[in-house]
């Protein structure tokens, strides 16, 4: 599933195959932010930005595969994301960093607050009693815990500018780049633990001066829960983590710009999104190399979802 700028589409596209099978209009005057697909299959959510300011939520009942707009405005949304084990809970940072709940049915919005120093919101995830925030700010970056009233259970200072924060079970994973004294890395946080030092992935190191910025983006985590593959929008690259062991096993050379990876289940695929081509890539993560890329006049949004 996946949505198109160009013709201001939604569509589901069969994997194997390629065929569209099901394409859904929507304004042109809403350009969405991101796709969200609720835990059991049912409904996908994309908050749009209006150009006349009232921005929305567009639903797709994936059912009967209709697509309506939710009855409530909403801030702009910077960031999105639906709780993890809930169909109904949402939330939202605005530019500014301040943060909203949302309950998508009884259509109800609570404001949980804006950070007390000029800060923005560069991640969201969110389970069912926590949120989990990465931060942008003049000092670097902090990771947050919130409850969902937002009342911060913990907080951790990171050097790095954080770019990205992905839940993956027990684990918080937080690519970040680098400042004028910092490197490239992942901050890897296990929330089973009290002690909320995070184990530090080193990418690339800031005394290198011939080195490029490999820009770590987006973390996509397999299946067992023990490898983690980091997508480097700028270094063209996956870097392959043992999250067990919190060390790079492998390093993928794609040969061109991602800024999202998603696995397809029960294989060793990936599809691959771009900020910069607006088009999807399929690549084996067994062997490294880049199978196919999109060859459309369409212009595909970073944010996709697979559906089973």
């Amino acid at each position: 599933m996946a949505v198109d700028a160009a013709t201001h589409t939604v569509f589901v596209a069969d994997g194997p195959s390629g065929e569209i099978l099901t394409e859904l209009a929507f304004s042109p005057e809403l350009s969405p932010t991101e796709l969200a697909v609720t835990p059991d299959y049912t409904k996908a959510y994309l908050p749009c930005a209006n150009t006349n300011g009232k921005n929305e939520i567009l639903a797709v009942n994936l059912t009967n595969w209709t697509l309506y707009s939710l009855p409530m405005t909403i801030p702009y949304p910077a960031q999105f994301v639906l709780a993890e084990t809930s169909a109904t809970s949402a939330y939202l940072a605005e530019p500014c960093g301040a943060l909203h709940r949302f309950d998508l049915t009884t259509m109800s919005s609570q404001s949980l607050g804006a950070p007390a120093v000029k800060a923005s919101c560069v991640g969201l995830a969110a389970d069912a009693e926590r949120i989990y925030t990465a931060w942008e700010h003049h000092a670097g970056g902090t990771i947050m815990e919130l409850d969902t009233n937002g009342n911060i259970a913990w907080q951790y200072d990171i050097a790095g500018i954080p770019t990205n924060i992905i839940l993956s079970d027990n684990r918080l994973i937080v690519p970040f780049t680098n400042t004028a004294f910092t490197g490239e890395g992942v901050a890897l946080f296990n929330l089973s633990k009290k002690r909320r030092s995070p184990a530090v992935v080193t990418i690339q190191c800031p005394s290198c001066p011939s080195s490029l910025a490999a820009y770590p983006c987006h973390a996509a985590v397999a299946a067992d829960n023990q490898t983690a593959y980091i997508v480097n929008e700028d270094g063209a690259s996956i870097f392959v983590i043992n999250l067990n062991t919190a060390q790079i096993i492998d390093r993928l050379a794609i040969g061109r710009s991602l800024s999202r990876l998603y696995l397809i289940p029960d294989t060793h695929l990936a599809i691959g999104t771009s900020n910069l081509f607006a088009d999807l890539s399929l690549i084996d993560l067994a062997s490294g190399p880049l199978l196919a890329v999109t060859n459309t006049k369409r212009q595909l949004l970073s944010s996709i979802a697979i559906l089973p």
